[in-house]
């Protein structure tokens, strides 16, 4: 697989380009470059001034008190049992998890438009709850509008709500999803051929095995739909066993995140690389005689510099929609991943006091972050009903009095009285983008061969993982969630690939796999 340089007797190290430094892309470069056998060289290439995983996260200070503090754009909890390969590698890295106690709250409003943006110091300034859930919650519900509706309403809205968590959890892990693929494994993908659209969606699962409608779009829809970044219509068409597997994996566990941010993950993975080339856009990647072509426009003051090098292999770890504009092999495939924008903004309390701190590459590498243990912080779940859809946001209240609000496509513009405001890309994912990522991610790329191509499909050249030694990482490279773990998963299918081993894994798992 690697040649014999002419000056001496070690074989060349492969040139790894990987595109993109999310956590996906970063995993992969610490993989490959920590490699026992020493055998790749890795360039990264981001678009950005700076590497893309900690970029949206801010840094700001309390004038009163001035205590400096990161906050995570997004926010990035997690869980034991889903998230299990996201920590045993936080653990082999020696970053530490902490848990958070959070209280939700469910509210919602109705209108022909989306709602104004409320001026919110706190979550009493939310109105429509219906519903507290949370570690107080016997205080917190003697706090809810609900009490005062009458106790026997309350009782009986509690006796009905607990009775469709206990059936839907236990029809999770009794009554299995339909579909002709296997079920997930958190670290495989099948390489099962599976005919488009043949998997149950969430609404039809949700259906079939009778939970209440009411349940479904007050309660579980608002939650996931958050996570996902998508509207509830959106969310009924993922695949059931995204959901089920997601509900199962997460049952009684408890909500963490890594002490100090995410921005020491990020210094974690990427200490080590050298080659990192910011404000370098790349515009196309394609096979060429010598290797893979990397074209790619790079930012030197004003100038807009147009480049291009041959690497012999390269990592694709962004968003769906950006890699078929690259890579045009695999745009007839990722059509079928649909993507939507998210909005995270930070909201400061009304008396003001808070300000931002520019970065200047000291204030920023903080063990002080807004996320910290003991805390018993307030999520609420805001739902609005209108005649464009009905979809749901967060409202994550910081002890620090700022508050954090992710919304997805259509509900805001803007934030009145934000201090910072970020756009970002979810994919989504339904029964069509989940059959035509189990074919693309087909573990079909022989150990020695890295040019493979899948030409099976009545003679026609099919693009799978791996072809054209390009490959595809990130969130949406599994089966499973949009979420974090998808991202280590994918960069670990990756670097196996590659024949290097995972230091944070029990096993190595077979190529079959």
């Amino acid at each position: 697989m690697h040649s014999e340089d002419e000056t001496s007797n070690r074989p060349r190290k492969a040139r790894v380009a990987i595109v993109g430094t999310g956590l996906a892309g970063l995993t992969t470069a610490y993989l490959l470059d920590h490699d026992e056998e020493n055998r790749y060289q890795v360039t990264l290439f981001e678009q950005a001034d700076k590497l893309s995983l900690d970029a949206a996260s801010v840094t700001l200070r309390n004038d009163k008190t001035g205590i400096v503090e990161r906050v995570d754009i997004p926010p990035r909890s997690f869980c034991k049992g889903y998230y299990d390969n996201l920590c045993r590698m936080y653990r082999y890295l020696g970053i530490d998890f902490q848990p958070i106690s959070l209280t939700w709250i469910f509210t919602k409003t109705f209108a022909a438009s989306a709602p104004q943006d409320p001026k919110v110091d706190g979550p009493e300034a939310l109105s429509g709850k219906y519903f507290v859930y949370g570690k107080r919650l016997r205080e917190m519900l003697l706090l809810s509008p609900l009490f005062w509706l009458g106790p026997w309403r309350h009782i009986l809205q509690t006796i009905v709500l607990t009775i469709c968590h206990v059936w839907f959890y236990a029809a999770c892990f009794t009554i299995k999803p339909r579909t002709t693929q296997p079920a997930l494994q958190l670290s495989v993908v099948s390489t099962t051929r599976v005919p488009i659209g043949d998997t149950e969606t969430f609404r039809q699962y949700a259906e079939r095995i009778r939970v209440h409608r009411k349940y479904v779009s007050e309660y579980l829809l608002p939650v996931l739909s958050v996570i996902c970044g998508c509207s509830h219509a959106e969310m009924l068409e993922f695949p059931a066993s995204d959901v089920v597997n997601f509900m199962k994996g997460s049952f009684l566990q408890k909500t963490y995140v890594n002490r100090g941010g995410i921005h020491r993950v990020q210094s974690k993975l990427s200490d080590s690389l050298r080659d990192i080339r910011l404000r370098s856009r790349v515009t196309e990647v394609s096979r060429v005689d010598d290797g893979v072509l990397v074209c790619w426009e790079a930012i030197k003051g004003e100038k807009r510099l147009a480049c291009e090098e041959i690497f012999d292999h390269v990592v694709l770890a962004v968003a769906p929609n950006v890699a078929a504009k690259v890579f045009r092999p695999c745009k007839a495939k990722l059509c079928a991943v649909p993507t939507a924008p998210v909005t995270s903004s930070i909201i400061g309390p009304s008396a003001g006091g808070i300000s931002i701190v520019r970065e200047d590459g000291k204030e920023k590498a903080l063990d002080r972050c807004s996320y910290r243990r003991g805390d018993d912080q307030l999520m609420a779940f805001r739902t609005t009903f209108s005649a464009k859809g009905t979809q749901s946001e967060s409202f994550h209240f910081l002890r620090n009095g700022l508050v954090v609000r992710t919304s997805p496509s259509g509900i805001i513009t803007g934030s009145e009285g934000s201090l910072y405001t970020t756009t970002f890309t979810r994919t989504l994912r339904n029964s069509q983008s989940r059959s035509m990522m189990h074919r693309v991610m087909s573990r079909n790329v022989p150990s020695q061969d890295f040019g493979y191509r899948d030409d099976r499909d009545e003679g026609q050249d099919v693009w799978v993982n791996g072809g054209d030694a390009v490959w595809l990482a990130g969130s949406w490279c599994w089966d499973g969630l949009v979420i974090l773990e998808g991202c280590v998963v994918s960069a670990m299918r990756v670097a196996q690939d590659f024949g290097v081993r995972i230091p944070w894994q029990d096993r190595v798992m077979s190529r079959s796999e």
